[in-house]
């Protein structure tokens, strides 16, 4: 358990991104439902670019790898039924899907956008969750940092029509969550580091997740599928741990946007429990170093998607399983070599 090792892509990549323009583009609207199938996938999602003729644009489909939930389920050709109910005007980038969680908008959103802005008049995705989409400040802050300031945004919904776009940029999607990633996803989350290089910043990361799931506690919303992973004792624990090993232990929640991307763009060793905040290893070094530790959701292997991530930046990476005691994990941490 205590052995540095570069990640694999859990599957071989496919489909390298391509880009190409559309004019008289069509823009359907987002449905989703169940599929009558007792496994996964067991849901599907509507919502793609068709050309002028009404052919599907395969690089605006969302890739899905074995056993995800969603399956892209956009018919070749579009109704001729289909009215179109508003146009936007110029040149716009299509960018997938407007991710409103955290870290699925750092990790799939954000890198749609990896072509050049020059000549665009604004971007344009298609919602993704069932919660209301909104263009939060830390969303706008990560548009502008790669480039994107200044342009509208427009997100495509649930509702009736077809929106026209008289031109539009389509990029295939460089990440694949689970599957594997391509270069120009590393170019994006490094445009954006590189903006926030800062040699006072802390080498040493631990994510700590004490203060957020206390907060999620205190609110009742700890339940379902927002149900704790780690337990209060096991959160202490582990801020513990890494503290004693020379770690700055830091709530992200709680920090600014910019302050949290300082952070990981300067990190030479970045640890955290499974999940969306150790994803932010995306805008970490090439090179650096990554410790997973295991939670209740993936207890003793790693999180496909954070392999991901790592295999893309050649992270030296550890798993550390859910099961392992604090002083193992000191002892683990006594033996590594954390120097960059």
């Amino acid at each position: 358990m205590d052995t540095w090792e570069l990640a694999d892509f859990p599957l071989e990549p496919q489909d390298p991104p391509t880009v190409v323009e559309v004019t008289g583009a069509l823009l359907t609207k987002v449905e989703r439902g169940p599929l009558r199938i007792y496994g996964r996938p067991n849901r599907y999602i509507k919502g793609a670019v068709y050309d002028a003729k009404r052919h599907l644009v395969v690089e605006s489909q969302k890739a899905a790898v074995p056993n995800y939930p969603w399956v892209a389920a956009d018919p070749s050709k579009l109704s001729q039924r289909g009215n179109i109910r508003r146009s936007l005007r110029g040149r716009w980038l299509y960018g997938g899907h407007w991710m409103q969680h955290f870290g699925h908008f750092l990790i799939e959103t954000l890198p749609t956008l990896w072509p050049e802005a020059t000549g665009l008049d604004g971007l344009v995705f298609h919602k993704y969750h069932r919660m209301p989409s909104s263009v939060e400040p830390w969303m706008q802050r990560a548009l502008d940092l790669v480039g994107m300031a200044g342009l509208p945004v427009d997100v495509v919904g649930t509702g009736s029509g077809v929106i026209e776009v008289e031109n539009l940029v389509v990029p295939g999607r460089p990440v694949v969550p689970g599957g594997w990633a391509h270069p120009q996803a590393r170019e994006v989350w490094m445009r954006l580091g590189s903006q926030f290089v800062d040699p006072a910043a802390p080498r040493r990361i631990f994510l700590s997740r004490t203060r957020f799931n206390a907060a999620r506690d205190a609110s009742g919303d700890a339940t379902g599928t927002k149900a704790r992973r780690t337990s209060a004792e096991r959160d202490r624990e582990l801020d513990h741990v890494f503290s004693e090993a020379g770690f700055a232990v830091v709530s992200p929640e709680e920090l600014p946007i910019d302050e949290q991307f300082r952070l990981f763009a300067n990190a030479e060793v970045l640890a955290g429990c499974s999940g969306s905040a150790l994803h932010m290893s995306a805008f970490a070094p090439d090179g650096a170093k990554v410790i997973e530790v295991g939670d209740s959701r993936n207890a003793d292997r790693p999180q496909r998607t954070q392999l991901v991530i790592d295999a893309l930046r050649e992270h030296r990476r550890l798993f550390v399983p859910a099961g392992a005691s604090a002083q193992s994990i000191s002892e683990t941490l006594s033996r590594l070599d954390l120097s960059r």
